[in-house]
């Protein structure tokens, strides 16, 4: 796909016949809880969003080409993980980190979930979500497929399976030129943030990633299931038992790891290439909120495609921080009070919505303050504010209670290698949410997926 073509989704759920869109509602009245593991929401959807499957296939490379463009911005400043840590005002700690790693890698965009909001049907990329901990997987598969099994076949499908395509990742990732067979671990660990910090125990975590060692082993690679306590080894190679390990199928940060042994091991193992880990460390440099801004500062740098591409679909950004020139900070400044009304602040190296703030709503004085303030502690980025679509969805709460609203979404697609697999819906729950907060998992928004409308001139069957 040309990167400057049009893409346009809409949710084609009211184009449905009336029989299929029962179907689909008796199916999410009658099943069991849909809420994904560790999900603070306490509702749930009660149908998918549906989308063409054309459409869908041509969002994917859109998304694809975004990030393909957020890369080459990076390798603009940086030829290294290393370098491009020092490029970047803010990053998260990554104990994990290989400095040495080459940006021109492939594994760097191995794992990616960009969040697009849907404007008019137009998808603008507010984040690129690179790296790792990408998760809730099994369960939008596990949802998806019920659906389906609910309909006449060939009524509706599945998108791409995320599990399957990210089994023949890792099979990529390990193949050898004499066709030896290299070994997978699927670990558990404990951590201090993130999923398995919210799961209940180490066997609630196990169950998780049950689906990914299977689908892993149906891709005909030997895989170990250990917990990371149980690793031994270092710079010399890494081993469970008797059985070397070749690659780590890490859905973590390093950051979140609570055993600080299993830690030394894995890093020691990591930075003398005595393993790899099936995301590196790298590629979370890569989700930083400023390198949107680098990609708007260098638009003109971008061949006509992707000129294009960046002005259609990734929000005007910019950032403010400490290390910045004064000149540059000035002209940042002045452009964010001008257009207070119509910006959004976030840090650079955020998650789960915090420290977001529409400007507005806050006076001018207060925003400025605000910006003032903020940026001499840290990297925060203004971006353009979005109003996005809504669709009409129906909930159910855990008390069984039942509500419908029109609500916004973050559409975020998995791609695996470039290519995209599945996708991850977030709706605010019913009466929660204005017009510009953010949606996320982490405030209690509702995850949900997709079902894709076979091609047949973009018409539902009747």
């Amino acid at each position: 796909m040309e990167c400057g073509s049009e893409v346009g989704l809409r949710d084609l759920w009211p184009l449905l016949p009336g029989d299929v869109r029962s179907a689909l509602l008796r199916c999410g009245a009658e099943a069991g809880r849909w809420v994904l593991d560790a999900s603070p929401s306490h509702w749930e959807g009660l149908r998918p969003l549906v989308f063409s499957a054309a459409d869908y296939h041509r969002f994917g490379a859109l998304a694809a080409g975004v990030l393909r463009c957020a890369l080459l911005a990076c390798e603009r400043r940086a030829g290294t993980a290393g370098e491009l840590c020092a490029a970047l005002h803010d990053h998260p700690e990554l104990p994990l980190l290989d400095p040495s790693q080459p940006l021109s890698a492939p594994a760097l965009l191995r794992m990616a979930r960009p969040d697009a909001l849907l404007v008019g049907g137009t998808p603008w990329f507010v984040e690129l979500n690179v790296g790792p901990n990408i998760y809730g997987v099994p369960g939008l598969e596990e949802r998806g497929a019920a659906f389906v099994r609910g309909l006449p076949d060939g009524t509706l499908a599945e998108p791409p399976s995320t599990l399957r395509a990210r089994a023949a990742a890792l099979a990529g990732a390990v193949a050898a030129p004499d066709g030896t067979r290299r070994r997978v671990l699927v670990p558990t660990w404990r951590a201090v943030s993130g999923l398995a910090a919210k799961l209940d125990g180490a066997s609630a975590l196990r169950r998780y990633l049950r689906p990914a060692a299977e689908a892993a082993r149906a891709a005909g690679l030997d895989v170990s299931v250990a917990d990371l306590s149980e690793v031994h080894g270092g710079a010399g190679g890494l081993w469970v038992g008797e059985d070397r390990v070749d690659v780590v199928f890490n859905q973590f940060a390093g950051r979140v790891l609570a055993d600080g042994g299993a830690l030394g091991v894995l890093r020691s193992a990591v930075l003398a290439g005595a393993v790899r880990l099936f995301v590196p460390e790298a590629s979370c440099l890569l989700s930083a909120k400023q390198v949107l801004a680098w990609m708007h500062e260098d638009v003109d740098l971008y061949g006509p495609a992707d000129r294009a591409l960046i002005l259609r679909h990734v929000p005007w950004t910019a950032w403010l921080g400490p290390r910045q020139s004064a000149e540059r900070r000035r002209r940042v400044l002045e452009r964010a009070v001008r257009e207070r009304a119509g910006l959004v602040v976030k840090p650079s190296c955020g998650h789960g919505g915090a420290g977001f703030v529409a400007g507005n709503g806050v006076t001018d004085r207060d925003w400025l303050d605000l910006l003032t303030r903020r940026s001499a502690e840290e990297t925060v980025v203004l971006q353009r504010r979005l109003v996005p679509d809504r669709t009409a969805m129906r909930f159910r709460s855990r008390d069984g209670a039942r509500a419908a609203a029109r609500a916004p979404f973050v559409l975020s697609p998995f791609l695996v290698d470039g290519r995209v697999a599945g996708a991850h819906v977030r709706h605010p729950g019913p009466g929660t949410h204005s017009a510009v907060e953010p949606v996320n998992t982490a405030a209690g928004a509702v995850s949900n997926t997709v079902l894709l409308l076979p091609d047949s001139g973009g018409r539902p069957p009747r």
